[in-house]
């Protein structure tokens, strides 16, 4: 999960940062979590695209670019992302739902906050609608991260095998394509070239993973044990945490 705090005070940031991973690691110890700082409204609007993050937490006292302001321009081109509020007082509550915040954080910040208000996020949901755009020729599409089953390196191009055995190709370096999915620990490198989405194996025969699509993908037999010790790793707490 790719969260972004923004906030002038770094301090506050490193507080929340620390929090949210704790609450992760308690609660969704599954989820990668990328933590994201800036400093002011201006340097998060300059750089956000619909769909990079899947949390945003914004202080609502900022210089120049408040948070109100913030949010209202990442509301102009994301209806969806959950947006939490840091502020020193209860008096702009009405404001921060204006733009449908999930809810508001009151400083300082203590851990019990964090609980409170990540309880109002609906994180199975949230984690089935996330996706990813990739340009497939001349057109923006995007994908939902559920749907992939794998993705392979085909010359200059990537292609993302998504369920029903459709494939989509975009032209990118494979390195850079695969860092759109590192913040998703469902996906796993099995050879240079591959990355599987673990969600969408059924399992392991001899030194192939076999997809819910019945393709086998070959384990890359340097680090078959590690590989597989990670995949079993992966079900067994997924299964535990009864996702």
């Amino acid at each position: 999960m790719k969260i972004a705090i923004i906030d002038d005070m770094k301090s506050d940031s490193m507080i929340l940062a620390k929090y949210l991973r704790r609450y992760f690691r308690e609660n969704y110890s599954l989820e990668t979590v990328v933590i994201e700082w800036f400093e002011d409204g201006e340097q998060f609007v300059r750089l956000f695209e619909e769909g990079t993050y899947e949390l945003i937490l914004i202080d609502y006292f900022m210089k120049e670019m408040n948070g109100l302001e913030t949010a209202q321009y990442i509301r102009r081109s994301d209806s969806l992302v959950p947006i939490i509020f840091v502020t020193v007082s209860r008096d702009f509550a009405i404001d921060c739902y204006k733009v449908r915040a999930v809810d508001y954080i009151v400083k300082p910040i203590v851990y019990i906050q964090i609980e409170e208000a990540m309880s109002l996020i609906n994180l199975s949901r949230l984690r089935d609608g996330q996706y990813i755009c990739i340009l497939c020729g001349r057109e923006q599409v995007k994908v939902f991260l559920k749907d992939i089953v794998y993705c392979d390196a085909s010359g200059h191009y990537v292609q993302v095998h998504v369920r029903g055995c459709k494939i989509l190709r975009t032209r990118i370096p494979f390195a850079q394509f695969i860092q759109k999915l590192a913040p998703y620990s469902q996906f796993l490198l099995c050879y240079k070239g591959c990355l599987i989405n673990m969600d969408q194996m059924t399992g392991i025969e001899k030194s192939d993973f076999v997809t819910s699509e019945g393709e086998h993908i070959p384990i890359r037999q340097k680090e078959y044990k590690s590989l597989a010790k990670t995949y079993y790793d992966y079900i067994f707490t997924k299964v535990k945490s009864g996702r």
